[in-house]
């Protein structure tokens, strides 16, 4: 393996490939990414994968680079291309599942399922084999097995790669020598056991629930050789500059995995999805350069928010749920979500924990049960990751809080927490089931739930808190600088539940609190004949969706309804989907995306008022993507303005034509120019040619060994300014004065910073410069953008 060539991370630039916008169509555009200021392509998953998927997470082969996108040929050409840009090339990696849809695209679960568990492909999925006398459940039929078989629906058939059971379009291999038997014992003599989709036995780990995609074993070193086929072929190439892990948190070692995968990669970026928790530090045993960064967004929204808004938003959320019978507190209500999915789809998980557990002397079967919810539900994080000592004190604080909240279970809490502590089998069960259980309770249930201001329910969001203060915004960004220097920086990803700006805009709405909440309960009050089984609750969910990501067709809003309504799994479910309830989402969607469209309506004057203010908002967003510590990246389609919703809708291809024009058109001007002439979308391109410009020439400023200097803010508003200073060897080079979202941005005009002495360049607004003498009041610094961005000049 060969050094990576020295190529410093200025910005990655995210890329969703999709066999529309392959290989090839990625060398298309290198120019205007490069001529943007990008540092290096970020590339989805590249892997084989289900044909026509177009995430790529649903990988079926990882020692084949995926055909659709033009195989290795293809990709040694944009690797080739992209050296020629001076673009270094991350991809996005999956080690911790493979897709099982169609079971003859992935070779390993297919010979696992003809063989069974004494074959070379047993070691590759965690399957729990006893429990069904050594075959696999497969949970792929749309009735009981006695009900398909009855309707003729299996057959026994030959295949390319010998006797196959057909159900449909789905084939499964046979074992050696059944195929002659009638049909009924050929089943029966298989290694797997096919099944109902909706009867609840599982006894194979999962990627959270979803039975297509299966947990890989990355543990067993054969596997994991296998699985980083692709970075260890890439290793001896000098564009490739970096890996991301998708869902670490689902590995059983994630330290032994990260350090064998760095040995194959070398001293090249090595970033983790990682959600991290208020107060979480990466264990330090990680060869990481930090995260994939979703508390940056956290972070910098909690700190614009106006802390004014808390109490009408509150008071309106309240009166909500109050009316749909439910509870307002986001604890509560993520604590309830989380039990209830440890004892719906993920209580096959719990119970091969409990069936781990145990043993002669341990509590019954139902105290371990019981204990083992109360301690997952006690665990305020994804996982632990033990030994680490971080980790050990963190079990010790969840025991304490599950017995505080429980008594009655003592004994059952203590049990589990010392099986935790000191039996490796039950603590890799249990840090594997911790995670899904909190992505699935908080993030895909409560924060579908939770509507006070939804744009806080984000992907490592914290909606139950509300702004924070400028000295926790510092503290975050000097930890961060501290320890994980090249940590990613997001804003918007393919996995946010919304975009940056329609989040932006969401923070205009929390600066008219009294009269957005006055709006919501008027508007819900007057349509209760429109809004049929739908609660006040996801009324006003609606609502903010439609005015923040306006002009949003009826069918893009209802996709979003119908999905955060199944995840909330309230009134309607992704097991049980209401098609009546579902049939009034789609005409209040229908009712929404037309007032919309009605300039005169009440609702489109809520859009149009948000829009503005919303754009200088992701303009204040941007910067601090652009100059607080780390590696920020751009998603596809940026710095264009993106109103987009979960996905797919997040995935939607941009027009790269406009695209194109859009970088070139941002030579030559400045932000403000921008904004009066009403092109937000150049504004913010202008913004981060400008501010990549800047870190290509103050590299010591923004790279590993730079500095972070808080700068002091006094004076009537000092409170709601957070500025601060990016330093190369303890000297100055970028000051950054970012207002929070006030209603009146002059309310900080006369908040005093205290400059590093020196002559400062203005870089976003036409060029002049400010003499810096210590005390500078903002109104000599900011505009209505609420943004100011100065780069040393001299002394």
């Amino acid at each position: 393996m060969t050094s990576p060539s020295p190529r410093p991370f200025v910005a990655t630039y995210r890329l969703q490939l999709t066999p529309t916008f392959t290989f090839g169509d990625v060398i298309d555009v290198l120019d205007p990414i490069r001529d943007l200021g990008v540092s290096h392509l970020y590339l989805s998953p590249i892997a084989e994968a289900v044909a026509g998927s177009t995430h790529g997470y649903d990988v079926v082969d990882h020692e084949r680079v995926r055909t659709e996108f033009g195989g290795e040929a293809g990709l040694a050409e944009l690797l080739d291309a992209a050296g020629d840009h001076d673009l270094g090339v991350v991809i996005d990696h999956v080690p911790n599942h493979v897709s099982i849809e169609r079971a003859e695209l992935n070779p390993q679960w297919w010979a696992m399922l003809r063989d069974g568990p004494d074959s070379d492909a047993a070691r590759w999925f965690d399957v729990e084999w006893d429990l069904t006398s050594g075959k696999v459940i497969v949970p792929k039929l749309g009735a009981p097995l006695a009900d398909v078989v009855a309707q003729g629906a299996l057959a026994i058939v030959a295949g390319a790669d010998g006797p196959e059971v057909r159900y449909g379009p789905l084939r499964f291999p046979m074992a050696v020598g059944t195929e002659s038997l009638p049909l009924g014992d050929a089943l029966a003599a298989q290694h797997y056991e096919l099944s109902w989709w909706r009867a609840p036995e599982r006894n194979v780990r999962r990627f959270f629930t979803i039975d297509d995609l299966v947990a890989v074993r990355v543990e067993v070193p054969e596997v994991a050789f296998s699985v980083d086929t692709i970075p260890r072929r890439l290793a001896d190439h000098d564009a490739f500059a970096g890996v991301r892990i998708d869902h670490v948190d689902g590995l059983a070692d994630p330290a032994a995995y990260l350090q064998q995968l760095a040995s194959v990669i070398g001293d090249r970026w090595l970033i983790v999805e990682k959600i991290v928790a208020p107060g979480e530090t990466l264990p330090r045993s990680w060869p990481v350069s930090g995260t994939t960064g979703y508390e940056q967004i956290t972070t910098a929204e909690h700190t614009l928010l106006d802390p004014a808004a808390f109490e009408p938003l509150d008071r309106s959320w309240r009166e909500l749920a109050d009316t749909a019978g439910r509870p307002h507190a986001f604890d509560q209500m993520e604590r309830s979500a989380r039990r209830e999915v440890l004892n719906e789809g993920l209580r096959p998980d719990l119970e091969r924990l409990v069936r781990t557990a145990s043993r002669p002397g341990s509590p019954s079967i139902e105290g371990l049960r019981s204990g083992f919810i109360e301690l997952t539900l006690a665990l305020e994080r994804y996982r632990t990751y033990l030994p680490d000592p971080e980790s050990r004190d963190v079990i010790d604080a969840a025991e304490r809080d599950a017995i505080e909240r429980a008594p009655a279970l003592t004994v059952e809490i203590a049990a589990a927490a010392d099986l935790v502590r000191s039996d490796a089998d039950v603590r890799t069960r249990w840090q594997q089931l911790t995670g899904p259980v909190m992505a699935k309770g908080a993030e895909d249930r409560a924060f579908y739930r939770h509507h006070r201001l939804s744009s806080l329910c984000e992907v490592g969001g914290d909606p139950g808190a509300w702004t924070y203060d400028v000295g926790e915004f510092h503290a975050h960004q000097r930890r961060v600088q501290s320890e994980w220097p090249l940590n990613m920086l997001t804003n918007t990803t393919h996995d946010t539940k919304r975009s940056a700006v329609v989040r932006s805009r969401s923070l205009v709405l929390a600066e008219r609190a009294v009269d957005w909440s006055a709006f919501v309960t008027e508007w819900v009050g007057a349509h209760t004949d429109l809004t049929g089984s739908i609660r006040p609750p996801e009324v006003s969910l609606a609502l903010q969706t439609a005015v923040t990501s306006a002009p949003v067709d009826a069918d893009r809003l209802q996709a979003y309804l119908v999905k955060a309504t199944r995840e909330a799994d309230i009134d309607t479910s992704w097991f049980e989907p209401d098609t009546g309830y579902e049939s009034d989402l789609e005409r209040l969607a229908t009712h929404l995306a037309t007032e919309l469209a009605v300039d005169s309506s009440a609702l489109a004057a809520w859009a149009a008022a948000i829009g503005g203010p919303g754009t200088e908002i992701g303009l204040r967003l941007l910067t601090l993507q652009l100059t607080c510590p780390g590696v920020p990246d751009l998603y596809q389609g940026a710095p264009a303005e993106l109103l987009t919703l979960v996905d797919p809708d997040n995935r939607q291809p941009p027009d790269w034509a406009a695209w194109t024009s859009l970088i070139g058109r941002s030579r030559g001007t400045d932000v403000a120019t921008a904004l009066a002439d009403d092109d937000p979308d150049l504004a913010r391109t202008v913004l981060v040619r400008r501010l990549l410009e800047v870190r290509r020439r103050a590299t010591g400023a923004f790279g590993p060994d730079a500095g972070y200097l808080p700068l002091t803010v006094t004076g009537p508003g000092g409170e709601h300014v957070a500025a601060f200073c990016r330093t190369d060897a303890a000297v100055p080079a970028v000051c950054v004065v970012v207002a929070r979202a006030l209603p009146d941005v002059s309310t900080v005009s006369a908040a005093i910073v205290e400059l590093p002495p020196g002559s400062w360049a203005v870089v976003l607004g036409p060029d002049h410069h400010i003499e810096g003498t210590g005390a500078v009041p903002c109104s000599r610094l900011m505009d209505q953008l609420g943004v100011c961005v100065l780069e040393r000049v001299s002394d």
